[in-house]
């Protein structure tokens, strides 16, 4: 993303929200791929992770890959699950004859109104020839899809009447997961390759794929999840067939298009407790580890046995009986804090970065113009998120040695109060702060900034308790910020940290009118 216009999409879309703040989203998403936004209604956490790379349209259906064609040639990817591609109508005329393009299109329209679902022509197979030998995709076109045009890589088990076909074993044998291949017309239906991972072809397919693929899923959470079968389906008894819901069918297009980050927004994700839905989500990233230069975690098993299973599923015929979280699946969860939400736990808390949204000014919101001289906590380079790497102990090691001493005095303040955090904290603010040294900036005054975020998205979050457990701890955290003697003479905007002070000396009221506080209001 250009940065700039990455800050001046917002205001154009209609909303203000301050460049650090966008910023800090931004480098929070970058170093772990779970951001919680918490706060009052109406202050635009949905908003901030919605309009998030506004160049995604989420109006397009979800696709497993998008096929092209342009002045009679084909471009396919390798996938890793061999199910299907889509393409558009109007590519089809570059691909059968004229009487087989009038023929498929009667066949649609007389299939429009039908209210069963199926396909709606015969399968045509496309020859496809390269140095190796042949082999054939299956084109067909299905009444509820859209795009309706479809290309399948073997025969489907829901077509035994089909011709029989299957490249995968072909494409298996002599291609790599991943290779993109130009085919050219040689004649209807009869295609050669012509260049194996060409960079003009890879960049047009990604194109292509950019405009086709959605890359955005918004899912509501109702206050009656109790497992995670809403996210990762279930099989069903009467149809026998796996139910695939969206979440699940936009994991495995996200898996199946590596090139591209895919972002998966929960709204309202505390109206059911986030453990009993989210956890196997939480168990897959946590247990990543890089190993000979690749990143292996573990999975989340979706039925029991190696086998796949049918789908009910547009998208996916076949479903694995395990799948992994991908690495380009980026997820934000929106919360409010009332009577019919569900507190977060400490669990949750500690695997995110929690950014909160209850400063309201509406002096300021009134004249509000986003103008990058305001902060100089802004992105100055692009975050490829791509290239993303897992937060480690070397991510600590290189951090400036008076940030260090820092973080360990923090944590030995709530040590002594059986508050304090653990190796992965350290490691994950870490690699934030890293990563403003070289997306951001590093001068005295950027990196004081990012440590006041880490404070409050990080540290201490967990912070929750009586007049007994925090009244110490927070008065001790106070005098070292400030380094005053009284609390009562502390001014936030006089500290290096004014965020963090800020909230710890209304957290520290609080518990003197209430006898309870809690960071995440």
């Amino acid at each position: 993303m250009e940065h700039k216009k990455f800050y001046q999409s917002y205001y154009d879309a209609g909303f203000f929200f301050p460049a650090s703040i966008l910023t800090t989203y931004a480098l929070s998403l970058y170093t772990k791929p779970f951001v919680i936004l918490s706060g009052i209604s109406g202050t635009g956490k949905t908003k901030i992770a919605q309009l998030f790379d506004l160049d995604l349209d989420s109006e397009k259906m979800p696709v497993l890959d998008v096929g092209r064609n342009t002045k009679e040639k084909l471009i396919i990817k390798v996938p890793e699950v061999f199910d299907r591609f889509n393409f558009t109508q109007e590519q089809l005329s570059e691909i059968l004859s004229p009487e087989e393009y009038r023929e498929f299109f009667e066949k649609a329209n007389e299939f429009k109104n039908n209210k069963n679902d199926g396909n709606f022509t015969d399968i045509y197979v496309l020859n496809i020839t390269d140095k190796f030998g042949q082999f054939q995709l299956g084109l067909y076109g299905q009444r509820a899809s859209n795009p309706l045009v479809r290309v399948r890589y073997k025969k489907s088990r829901r077509d035994k009447d089909g011709p029989d076909y299957d490249s995968e074993i072909h494409l298996k044998a002599h291609y790599q997961v991943g290779d993109v291949l130009e085919l050219e017309k040689v004649s209807d239906r009869n295609f050669q390759v012509v260049s194996v991972n060409e960079q003009s072809v890879i960049h047009q397919y990604k194109n292509v794929q950019k405009t086709f693929l959605n890359r955005k899923c918004f899912l509501p959470v109702k206050s009656d999840w109790t497992d995670n079968s809403e996210l990762f389906g279930f099989y069903n008894m009467i149809e026998q067939k796996y139910h695939v819901p969206y979440f699940l069918e936009f994991l495995l297009t996200a898996s199946n298009n590596p090139e591209f980050p895919f972002y998966v927004i929960l709204d309202e994700m505390n109206l059911s407790k986030v453990e009993h839905y989210f956890s196997d989500i939480l168990s897959c990233i946590e247990s990543r580890v890089l190993k000979n230069g690749k990143v292996q975690q573990e999975p989340v098993v979706l039925f029991s046995g190696l086998n796949e299973l049918e789908t009910n599923s547009e998208s996916f015929e076949v479903i694995p009986s395990r799948i992994e979280i991908p690495m380009n699946l980026y997820i934000t969860g929106t919360v409010n804090i009332d009577e019919s939400t569900h507190m977060l736990s400490s669990k949750v808390i500690d695997r995110a970065n929690i950014i909160e949204f209850n400063d309201v000014d509406l002096k300021v919101y009134a004249g509000a113009e986003w103008n990058d001289d305001k902060t100089n906590f802004v992105l100055s380079h692009d975050l490829d998120f791509l290239n993303v790497s897992l937060a480690s102990k070397e991510d600590y090691q290189k951090l400036n040695p008076e940030i260090q001493v820092i973080l360990s005095d923090v944590n030995s303040i709530l040590k002594e109060h059986h508050l304090h955090f653990g190796y992965r904290v350290a490691n994950e603010v870490a690699r934030y702060i890293n990563q403003v040294y070289v997306h951001v900036g590093t001068d005295d005054n950027i990196i004081n900034q990012a440590l006041d975020f880490q404070f409050i998205q990080k540290v201490f979050p967990k912070l929750n308790g009586t007049y007994a457990v925090l009244e110490q701890p927070l008065k001790e955290l106070l005098l070292y910020f400030s380094e005053t003697k009284e609390i009562y003479d502390i001014q936030p905007e006089g500290t290096n940290y004014p965020k963090t002070v800020s909230k710890l000396l209304r957290m520290y009221k609080s518990l003197s009118t209430k006898g309870h506080a809690s960071f995440i209001e």
